[in-house]
């Protein structure tokens, strides 16, 4: 879960590849406490000089997060409560980092480029159809005119793992066309999306329609799958089951059209027993598959979160009727150095 910066070659990029990169921080929650703060204080390349959060007193569902105060002693910068307030004052911004409730990307999106900055925004990108084209076109215009990077941080998608199954499907064609893919996240979640008091997780907001297990979670996978297959979604039905206490969606089932024809089976639940975020008595954390099938073999990368022993990149085929080729479990030591596709050892 480590910040990525824009890697671009424009000439705003190549000014500020000479010094810091200053950097506002738009959200203080658990994701942004736990993970952007922390991360961006430690990048040689960056600066964190301002972070923005209405809410003094933040609060999360998973543990206690520090006022706006302490952050700003924390971290050696001004606090401020809205984008605007950050915009008019004498700082002098490179970029964005933003990190708010889902309803608030579209606007905040949309401020970073029309002032000229860089944006990295978490998922998901918007909670809108209308929203996500619009800021799509606005960044592909900052980019063109401005040379702005503007990026998603579908974290997944930089893991060596990631990077290797988008290499054997995507680039190398490894399973020949993509005509169906079968995914699945399954997390033991209930106590997080079934209690109506987790507010930024259950209550739709903006232009939300609903709120939980879908937005905070699916969006992951699907990014992952979109990623590593090279589908572009045309058309979607999805079916949610909502809790009763809370209104959120916990299951989720869906079929997905691409423009090449393939199709996407979808399948979420947050209804695993137990807490994902504790690997304590034998509980197995987030349960991830995404498989792969192709004119020309298969695919398959799965496992569990909390035992990274149980994760694996398989690849099947060529269809010849021999037996299919596999490439051995990833090590759980990939998940912290660069693996290259070619050096899965596939024969």
């Amino acid at each position: 879960g480590a910040t990525i910066l824009p890697q671009c070659h424009t000439s705003a990029c190549l000014i500020m590849s000479q010094r810091k990169a200053r950097i506002a921080v738009l959200g203080a929650g658990w994701w942004s406490q736990g993970w952007h703060l922390p991360h961006l204080s430690r990048h040689s390349e960056a600066e964190i000089v301002a972070i923005v959060e209405p809410n003094p007193h933040p609060r999360s569902a998973i543990n206690e997060l520090e006022s706006t105060a302490a952050l700003g002693e924390r971290y050696g910068c001004p606090v401020f409560s809205s984008l605007a307030d950050a915009l008019a004052s004498p700082l002098r911004l490179d970029g964005l980092l933003v990190c708010t409730s889902h309803a608030s990307h579209f606007e905040l999106g949309i401020a970073g480029l029309r002032a000229g900055l860089h944006v990295l925004m978490e998922k998901p990108m918007t909670t809108d159809p209308e929203e996500a084209l619009g800021l799509a076109a606005a960044a592909a215009a900052a980019e063109r005119d401005q040379g702005l990077a503007f990026l998603i941080n579908n974290t997944a998608n930089y893991r060596a793992q990631s990077r290797a199954a988008a290499a054997l499907v995507r680039e190398r064609r490894r399973v020949g066309r993509v005509q169906h893919v079968q995914c699945c996240m399954h997390s033991a979640l209930l106590w997080l999306f079934d209690d109506p008091s987790n507010e930024g997780w259950t209550r739709s907001t903006g232009r939300m329609s609903g709120n939980g297990f879908g937005w905070g979670q699916l969006s992951h996978l699907l990014a992952f799958v979109f990623h590593v297959g090279g589908l572009c979604p045309t058309h979607a039905f999805a079916h949610t089951t909502l809790s009763e206490r809370s209104g959120a969606d916990l299951s989720v089932a869906a079929v997905i059209t691409c423009s090449n024809g393939a199709s996407i089976a979808l399948s979420g639940s947050a209804a695993v027993p137990g807490n994902a975020h504790e690997a304590a008595g034998g509980q197995l954390g987030k349960y991830v598959s995404a498989r792969f099938f192709g004119d020309e073999g298969m695919a398959v990368y799965e496992g569990y979160d909390q035992q990274p022993d149980s994760g694996r990149l398989q690849l099947s085929g060529p269809r010849s009727g021999r037996s299919p080729h596999l490439s051995p479990r990833l090590s759980p030591h990939l998940a912290a150095r660069s693996l290259d596709a070619e050096d899965l050892p596939i024969s």
